[in-house]
């Protein structure tokens, strides 16, 4: 052939799409009638081709984007490739990759690629190389090298093909540091997503449409991760198969820089949530499943956190997500449970049962001085929503803590039993004197994003307090009512209940609407004591609480508790 041209589809602009001044090949007549050429050799002299694909993957040299593709017919039978005098340009919007360069092939020096050009913006460079293709080389491994280096992303592969150009079935080694997962992403386009600064270097084989992922190794962020993997095809589905160690692991490392600004932009503008805002909605997923084993060794949260460890299994199936088989280590306890995602609806609906094991009060609560103690816990709740938040919000089922034996500051208890005669002493006294909790009960029934109380009982060696009021998950707001007993009468006894308000990262508590000012141990309480004394002394109305609470007793902790966690 000679003056071969080409014209661009109308949708990938003017100009030519190729231009060759002269080419030749050798193949089987055989295969060109049936319309399968696989040419042995091939020579070109002035080649000059403009490759064009759009943001949504349509290219003008593979056609429409989601188009199906014939899987090919095995290796290629390529001895002889010359290409002379060759030159390319690409304009990749998906992979965000824009360079013009040259392509030449000989004996010698064998194939080399040479390219200059912006990836995703900055300044980058693209080489290849290839080494010459002969003849007797047909089923003997062919070694080749490609590199992209940028200021946001450097990729290097290095391996060998089971024959020239054979790229259905090659080993090799890859290594990628940059600044986000979602950079090598736009060049390998495999769903990855944005995450801080990635270095990771790994061995990979591709065999047909199958690859399998023998050790990958780096880090991302401060998080550090060994894992392996297989990526089957099979059917029309992709199947994966991974396992997944991380030595250290911090949850931000999977947000870059922008998501990161945007999380801490809406905590300021809604306030602080305890309730992660993670995306449960896998609709988009397409025929992927797979099982995933993953286990951290070391949790890393800023500012701290009660959490130390996390292993588990997550299962993914026609767009159902389960993680099964979860344990996290506490400071002191662990918590067990599953999660399940099923985003086959246009709403995903998630569900989730965790509980508490061999927790302590002093670690949960986070302050030792008021009270200690083991508890156990469940969490089960099921809810709408895109994201953990909101279908908590909107969730229903039960929530409790309960604890059957520890310790509690006393002069709080005397403020449980609302005895601030008992409390004003204690706090001249011993102020961190302690008294035995008998029984704690903090379970809630969840209807629609509420939470009320089932029951909520306090229960110590010299009082007792029920609480009342409401839950709201969406916006993890409080409102609850304290009312309690001592166990012998109070000579000043506290006239209002304490009431338990703010949100879940930021609890307050007062006593009729007047704010308290200490951390908790009744510091606060103390200053409604002239309301109180004015109320022993008649000279002002008691409208505090008129709730009847019965003075504490020996309860039945076992029966209650069996009945909270049920």
């Amino acid at each position: 052939m000679r003056d071969l041209r080409i014209v661009q589809p109308a949708w990938a602009g003017k100009g030519d799409f190729l231009k060759v001044a002269r080419a030749s090949a050798r193949l089987s007549i055989f295969d060109l009638l049936a319309g399968d050429p696989d040419p042995q050799s091939i020579s070109v002299t002035g080649l000059d081709i403009a490759l064009v694909r759009d943001a949504e993957g349509n290219s003008n040299w593979a056609g429409r984007a989601g188009k199906p593709t014939q899987a090919g017919k095995g290796a290629p039978s390529l001895s002889r490739l010359v290409v002379d005098k060759g030159r390319f340009t690409l304009r990749d919007a998906k992979r965000r990759l824009d360079i013009a360069g040259t392509i030449t092939a000989d004996g010698a020096p064998g194939l080399a690629i040479d390219a200059a050009g912006t990836f995703d913006g900055a300044p980058a460079l693209l080489k290849a190389r290839g080494k010459a293709l002969a003849a007797e080389q047909e089923n003997d491994p062919w070694p080749f090298s490609v590199s992209l280096t940028s200021d946001v992303l450097d990729v290097t592969a290095t391996g060998t093909t089971a024959g020239p150009l054979n790229f259905r079935d090659m080993k090799l080694k890859m290594a990628a540091r940059g600044t986000s997962l979602k950079k090598l992403d736009y060049v390998i386009e495999a769903g990855l997503f944005g995450t801080q600064d990635i270095d990771l270097s790994g061995s990979v084989r591709h065999v047909g449409e199958d690859w399998f992922i023998d050790t990958l190794n780096g880090t991302i962020g401060r998080s550090r991760i060994n894992a392996k993997a297989t990526v089957l095809k099979r059917d029309g589905r992709t199947k994966i198969d991974a396992t997944i160690d991380a030595p250290q692991f911090d949850f931000d490392d999977l947000a870059d820089d922008a998501g990161l600004a945007a999380a801490r932009a809406n905590e300021a503008r809604i306030g602080k949530r305890v309730i992660p805002d993670t995306r449960i909605d896998l609709s988009r997923m397409g025929p992927t499943d797979g099982i995933i084993r993953f286990s951290i060794a070391q949790l890393l949260v800023e500012g701290g956190s009660v959490f130390r460890s996390l292993k588990g299994n997550l299962t993914l199936d026609h767009r159902i997500l389960k993680l099964e088989n979860a344990v996290a280590k506490l400071d002191a306890g662990r918590m067990t449970g599953w999660v399940k995602i099923d985003s086959t609806k246009p709403m995903p609906i998630f569900s989730t049962e965790l509980r508490v094991e061999g927790a302590l009060l002093e670690t949960l609560v986070g302050q030792p001085e008021m009270i200690r103690g083991p508890v156990q816990g469940l969490v089960r709740i099921t809810g709408r929503g895109t994201t953990i938040r909101q279908a908590f919000s909107n969730g229903s089922g039960k929530i409790a803590f309960t604890a059957s034996r520890g310790s509690i500051n006393r002069a709080a208890a005397f403020v449980l039993g609302q005895d601030l005669g008992g409390a004003i002493g204690q706090k001249l006294g011993n102020e961190d004197a302690m008294t035995p909790l008998t029984c704690a009960i903090l379970a809630f029934d969840a209807k629609n994003g509420i939470l009320r109380p089932s029951p909520f009982m306090i229960a110590t060696a010299i009082s007792r307090g029920s609480g009342r009021g409401q839950i709201n998950l969406d916006g993890e707001t409080v409102a609850l009512t304290v009312a309690g007993a001592s166990k012998d009468k109070p000579v000043l006894k506290l006239v209002d209940p304490l009431r338990i308000g703010g949100t879940f990262s930021n609890p307050s508590i007062s006593v009729d609407s007047q704010p308290a000012t200490g951390n908790g141990s009744g510091k606060g309480i103390i200053g409604s004591i002239g309301r109180s004394i004015g109320s022993a002394l008649g000279l002002r109305k008691n409208e505090g609480n008129k709730a009847s609470v019965p003075p504490p007793s020996s309860v039945n902790c076992k029966e209650l508790t069996q009945a909270a966690l049920l």
